[in-house]
């Protein structure tokens, strides 16, 4: 059996990709390829209606696109696998952390198809963001069905390529920040005597709306967060109390760690 798009892992990040596919109606359980190393997780996909495959190659042997979603200290022990079932139509969207396109060129031969991509598991109800980069080879009538998919759980934008480390700070990782943010307010709101679920879905909606403002508003961050500054009032005392104890430092280093640890991640 074919399928249009394969997956050579099934961990977090096919999970959260296929329930925001899934959730667009765009493809059938049965266009969707799976392979996984555990038989259990392969099991599992198939009870969902996925296609299932026992080995890397009968996959990559079946699929137009192979979505490559393993570690980066996985990705050269099966790099000879995947050669052996590629075909020259078939198209890579890599979404393995500081593997560079060239990468796979080196291994595959210079002429293979390879979209470089960072997800972020907020696919996974359908409001992904997608950073790609294709190698020259990619044509636009390759990068069409990728440009379908990814499109199916969330926005896509198109960097050049010496910026993929970079943008996993911005999107790859950021929904991490989000999260430890909301820890901490959390736990704050419950020292000062609110429930705490109370307290989760009142600020997760306020974070949402306020994305929602930054994107749809056309005002800039600093022109939406300049309406709070009010002279005086309570937000500009947060502001200038985490401003002093030196949360922007915090942020900065913060991204450049994640940066600094992404292209570590390319030299496995």
């Amino acid at each position: 059996m074919s399928t249009a798009i394969g997956f050579i892992g099934g961990g977090n990040i096919t999970r959260a990709i296929l329930s925001g596919v899934a959730g667009s109606g765009l493809y059938e359980t049965k266009l969707v390829g799976i392979f996984d190393i555990a038989q259990n997780v392969r099991e599992d996909y198939a009870s969902g209606g996925y296609v299932t495959y026992d080995s890397i190659e009968d996959l990559v042997k079946a699929s137009s696109v192979v979505v490559v979603a393993v570690t980066p200290q996985v990705i050269d022990s099966i790099i000879a696998q995947i050669k052996s079932g590629l075909m020259a139509s078939t198209v890579l969207l890599s979404v393995v952390a500081g593997i560079s396109t060239q990468w796979y060129r080196e291994r595959l031969g210079q002429d293979c198809k390879v979209v470089r991509c960072m997800p972020t598991l907020t696919a996974h109800v359908g409001l992904g963001s997608f950073a790609v980069a294709r190698a020259e080879t990619v044509l636009d009538t390759d990068y069409k069905e990728v440009d379908r998919f990814l499109s199916s759980c969330g926005v896509i934008e198109e960097i050049p390529e010496d910026l993929m480390c970079e943008v996993v700070s911005l999107n790859g990782s950021a929904p991490g920040y989000f999260y430890h943010m909301t820890r901490v307010v959390v736990a704050e709101a419950v020292r000062m005597g609110f429930d705490q679920h109370t307290a989760l879905r009142l600020f997760a909606q306020t974070m949402k709306g306020s994305a929602e403002t930054l994107l749809s508003s056309g005002l800039s961050a600093e022109e939406l967060e300049g309406k709070l500054r009010l002279a005086g009032g309570t937000t500009v005392a947060a502001l200038e109390k985490m401003e002093e104890l030196g949360f922007d430092r915090c942020l900065q280093e913060g991204l450049r760690a994640c940066v600094k640890r992404c292209v570590e991640l390319g030299k496995f």
